[in-house]
């Protein structure tokens, strides 16, 4: 688990990355991109980083 967790997250964080220089740049595809980003980060990536950092606590 703790590899699937950093793996959406440094790929969440590419895509919002990637949203705001596609924004600097004033390439199309921009808005959607960050808003996918956030998107993923809000429903998947907290909820399963929390359970994983709620695990690794409750057994150390």
């Amino acid at each position: 688990m703790r590899l699937s967790v950093y793996i959406l997250g440094a790929f969440t964080a590419m895509v919002v990355i990637l949203g705001f220089l596609f924004k600097t740049m004033h390439w199309a595809g921009a808005d959607m991109m960050i808003v996918l980003g956030c998107a993923i980060a809000a429903t998947l990536y907290v909820p399963l980083f929390s359970i994983y950092k709620y695990r690794k606590g409750r057994t150390a």
